[in-house]
């Protein structure tokens, strides 16, 4: 007598079928979407508070938690920074928006910023010590030495933007290009009766008693209400690929590597980058500099006190969301303007700097109040 063999289970008779649905459904990591990647070229260093901000987001692993590998460029100059990205070696440049105009869009490369670092430069208008009874307003630097950091800086061009608003022609000031210690020495001296001077020098002189401030434009109500509204020197941009708006690849020989006009980054690449940004420049703004030096690893706080003292002066001007308004760009735009003329091909004004709409979604993702980094 045969007996039957046994009559397969369910288990067993659907194991094939279970098997075939893991293998299809498990991609495993060899088939892992991989991270978006991004060069970034940086014309500034760490100690620079407006350009600390992409570096703490390095060390702290910020851009990582926003799903971006960053690689950062370390450049000489901001004009070393838009250089690398209108070659196509670098994907984002953070420099000052006047290098943005004069070093990419008047040569063939449209950018858009992603992020505004700062809303208020970072120069004070100071008055010698020894011409304060005689230099009591921007109306009263007619006929007197007035010294700036150097022809086409941040604070030679805000204090062409402030005589024009005071009705005053260059001509009518001596204007005397001094470095930054030497604008300390000659104000305590009373060589100079006043000057446009720029961190760290500022504080410095101010704390030497060798001068008075006239105009702390480190302080953003102070910037809004001389220079018109926010003055964002220092930026995050990125290729447009497009002139007047329009997708471009026709050659160019002012545009970059082969001719043609650098293409942005992919938009997961971007929106990482805003957002990490963001975070940092939210935490960067509402926390005080001696917790900021505590979290930071000791390579980029460096000098303790000089960072403290950097950042303390520069607190204030941190853009907590990161974004440039089209008051603040329009405003930035009019003193940038007002030195040396830009080519006669180059017309942009606030619409066309805007960040694209992939970092404007990014950015809303996170809210009014970001998460710390």
């Amino acid at each position: 007598m045969r007996t039957a063999p046994p009559r397969a289970g369910r288990l067993t008779r659907g194991l094939p079928l279970i098997l075939g649905i893991l293998a299809v459904s498990w991609s495993g990591p060899a088939h892992a979407e991989p991270p978006a990647t991004l060069v970034v070229a940086v014309g500034g260093p760490a100690e620079d508070p407006a350009y600390l901000p992409v570096h703490v987001a390095a060390a702290l692993g910020t851009f990582e938690a926003e799903g971006v590998g960053v690689t950062l460029r370390r450049a000489k100059h901001p004009t070393g920074a838009v250089d690398l990205l209108r070659n196509r070696e670098a994907g984002v440049a953070v420099t000052t928006l006047d290098q943005a105009v004069r070093g990419a869009w008047a040569r063939g490369v449209p950018v858009r910023v992603l992020i505004a670092h700062t809303r208020a430069p970072a120069v004070v208008v100071v008055v010698s010590a020894v011409a304060t009874a005689r230099v009591a307003r921007v109306e009263d630097l007619r006929g007197q030495k007035v010294g700036i950091p150097g022809p086409g800086t941040t604070g030679h061009l805000v204090l062409l933007h402030l005589l024009r608003k005071a009705g005053l022609k260059p001509w009518q000031v001596d204007i005397q290009s001094v470095g930054g210690a030497g604008l300390v020495a000659r104000l305590a001296r009373g060589d100079l009766a006043a000057a446009v001077i720029d961190e760290p020098w500022a504080s410095r002189a101010l704390a030497a008693r060798a001068a008075t401030a006239l105009l702390d434009l480190r302080r953003p109500e102070v910037a809004d209400r001389s220079l018109g509204g926010p003055f964002y020197e220092i930026v995050s941009v990125t290729p447009s690929g497009a002139r007047d708006g329009t997708p471009d690849t026709k050659p160019d020989e002012k545009a970059g590597k082969a001719g043609a006009v650098p293409a942005p980054p992919p938009e997961p690449a971007l929106q990482g980058f805003a957002r990490a940004l963001i975070r940092v420049q939210a935490w960067l703004a509402a926390t005080p500099p001696a917790e900021i030096a505590e979290r930071l690893p000791p390579s980029l706080v460096g000098d303790r006190d000089r960072f403290l003292a950097r950042l303390e002066a520069g607190h204030a001007a941190y853009v907590p969301t990161g974004e440039a308004t089209d008051a603040g760009l329009t405003a930035t735009l009019a003193v940038l303007r007002g030195g040396t003329p830009w080519p006669l091909t180059v017309s942009i004004d606030a619409k066309d700097l805007r960040a694209p709409p992939a970092v404007t979604r990014a950015r809303a993702t996170l809210g009014p109040s970001p998460p710390a980094p």
